[in-house]
């Protein structure tokens, strides 16, 4: 038992559990520019943790997640269509150096490809509703997959099973109307 709780209390799984309470905060949040810097410092937490666990493609996605974060957390005068295409083009790179430099399986650079892409255009579009319900239904299970499976990440497994209760919480909270309007 003692071997167990030590295994989760290491450095590493600490930096994890960082992550988690970044992104469970962000999806409390009613304003969109404070959503995004949550998500920015959850994507610091997760790229340092996947880093020390060996995790490449997750490594890599939370890098460009970061990038994301920043800009869209600018505001508008980034919520520019080549500000999308370029943070697209980054995951698009982190899938590619995923399988040619890490040598990442096929299906774990794909899946967090999907993750991290669809969760861009969902952010990019301004809508809280859809940036939930992506989050929810696909993102999540994804990174459910991918921190259970491939690089064990406890953080990362209640980091993501908190978002989808987060994210049920704030349909709560917000309501229909309760969302910030899109930029």
């Amino acid at each position: 038992m003692l071997e167990l709780l030590k295994s989760m209390l290491t450095p590493v799984q600490l930096i994890g559990y960082a992550g988690m309470a970044c992104a469970f905060l962000s999806f409390q949040c009613k304003k969109n520019r404070n959503f995004f810097i949550c998500q920015t410092l959850c994507g610091l937490f997760f790229a340092l943790q996947f880093a020390l666990l060996g995790g490449w493609s997750g490594f890599l996605s939370n890098l460009f997640a970061i990038l994301r974060g920043v800009a869209f957390a600018l505001g508008p005068r980034f919520h520019k269509r080549p500000v999308l295409v370029g943070i697209e083009s980054a995951f698009s790179l982190a899938l590619v150096l995923s399988l040619t430099v890490f040598h990442e399986p096929l299906w774990v650079a794909v899946l967090l490809f999907i993750a991290q892409a669809g969760g861009t255009w969902a952010m990019w579009t301004g809508d809280g509703k859809k940036i939930r319900l992506f989050q929810f239904c696909v993102a999540s299970p994804i990174w459910l997959v991918h921190n259970s499976i491939y690089a064990f990440s406890l953080g990362g497994i209640l980091c993501e099973s908190f978002n989808m209760m987060s994210v049920v919480i704030s349909f709560v909270r917000f309501r229909k109307t309760g969302f910030e309007k899109q930029t």
